[in-house]
């Protein structure tokens, strides 16, 4: 095997000539042909490894500072919150499987809700919280909210925030109408009947203050035509007993009041609101007469006909009693909120509460800013001030407790220290950087 034969393939399409040097008479100068793939190769790898992989470490440094940091303040904290409750009465009697909900609801009977004041405050994703419906109610909470899918059987309300975390046994039976019906059962039972005011309706959940209702959102995350007949059904039970809030309109009714409250309203959004015929029916002087769930508007087009952003065919005229609550997006509707509320926000917001109760409609913000605590905090204050009825929290025991100081001294100084550890950090990485680029570059 000769020379070429041996470096280079038979199929090598970049073989060049070679000619051994110092020969006197080129022209007789023996010719050897050899390959370069090797040699292109190696001078790749080189490249990579003296230029392209120190600096993809150096790079890899502070995306992996800023990338962690992100992750602590907007994704780990956020979710660390449902599973700290700093209420001594959240954590007074886990529940390891859920479904058994009867001992808790004993518990919230006999010991905690003679201590809990209702306060307006809603417990967004509440399933996500240890103890599912028990957690708010500990600390007052007089709004909840639970996110729901039909089960594949078609029998089944599952609860998840998305459909890769349903499971067959967390089920809005499980974590919400039948603990409820457990407790108002026993509330409205005899022996705790008694120390009650007396009124025709029956008592809520809270002992404190009987004649509140408990608003139960229920966010219908799939197709409602399918969804929406299975939720009515599910709440047959709590309907029998006359523990949800209704609409009546009778014509021997002397006044004009058609609401009833109860001591449960429920309130549906999510994709139920899209499609408001579903939640009407095919029979519409039925529900006229009758019907006792609601909807959840979208605050902000609270000026436009039917609430819609589009007039289409699935945006009929608004009904009475067809809504109960009005929500938007904070960020949507007012943009973003960096340090604080411009007086042009101030009153849009101020505008559109106000348009919510002449609507006779409990307005919500949701999406508020959630870091840093002083900002949260901020717009807890605000939209207190401005009127909202709601106030949307994740953090739900500091919404409950309304200690919405703000420390902008210390969150200041976290900043600062944060802020300053990664300029030392790229401070560094250049200086490093720029003396491996000396030992790469020729000379």
């Amino acid at each position: 095997m000769n020379l070429t034969g041996y470096l280079c393939s038979p199929t090598d399409k970049d073989d060049v000539e070679y000619r051994p040097l110092r020969q006197a008479n080129t022209d007789n100068a023996q010719s050897y042909t050899v390959c370069t793939t090797g040699i292109k190769e190696s001078r790749a790898w080189r490249f990579c490894t003296k230029w392209v992989k120190p600096w993809a470490v150096v790079s890899l440094g502070p995306i992996l500072i800023f990338g962690t940091f992100v992750l602590f303040v907007f994704v780990i904290e956020r979710y660390a919150i449902y599973n700290f409750e700093a209420s001594g009465l959240a954590l007074a009697d886990p529940v390891e499987n859920y479904g058994d909900a009867t001992e808790s609801a004993k518990r919230w009977v006999e010991d905690l809700s003679p201590k809990v004041s209702p306060v307006m405050v809603h417990s967004h994703n509440d399933y996500l919280r240890p103890r599912p419906l028990f957690s708010a109610l500990s600390v007052g909470c007089a709004s909840i909210e639970a996110d729901i899918w039909l089960s594949s059987n078609g029998r089944d309300l599952l609860v998840g925030h998305n459909w890769w975390n349903r499971r067959a046994e967390i089920t809005l039976e499980s974590l919400y109408t039948k603990p409820l019906l457990q407790i108002l059962d026993a509330i409205n039972s005899k022996p705790h009947a008694n120390n009650l005011m007396e009124t025709n309706s029956p008592a809520g959940v809270f002992t404190t203050d009987p004649n509140k209702t408990l608003i139960l959102f229920i966010d219908v995350k799939d197709d409602p035509v399918k969804t929406w007949p299975v939720l009515l059904k599910h709440l047959e039970p709590l309907r029998a007993k006359g523990y949800l809030s209704f609409h009546e309109k009778l014509p021997s009714t002397p006044t004009n009041q058609t609401f009833n409250s109860r001591p449960i309203t429920v309130v549906g959004t999510g994709s139920i609101v899209s499609q408001r015929a579903v939640n009407i029916g095919t029979d519409l002087s039925k529900w006229e007469k009758y019907h006792d769930v609601f909807l959840d508007a979208s605050l902000d087009l609270l000026s436009q006909y039917g609430f819609c952003r589009t007039v289409d065919n699935l945006c009929p005229e608004v009904r009475e009693n067809e809504f109960y609550t009005a929500s938007v997006s904070m960020w949507r509707a007012l943009g973003i909120v960096m340090p604080y509320l411009s007086q042009g926000q101030r009153a849009k917001l101020r505008k559109q509460v106000q348009l919510a109760k002449d609507l006779n409609l409990k307005s919500r913000y949701w999406e508020l800013p959630a870091w840093p605590t002083s900002q949260r905090n901020y717009a807890w204050r605000i939209l207190t001030e401005d009127g909202v009825d709601l106030l949307n929290a994740d953090d739900i025991v500091g919404a409950t407790t309304k200690h919405w100081h703000s420390d902008y001294t210390i969150e200041s100084a976290w900043l600062l220290a944060i802020v300053s550890c990664l300029c030392s950090f790229v401070f560094t990485v250049f200086w490093f950087g720029k003396r491996m680029m000396r030992g790469i570059m020729p000379v």
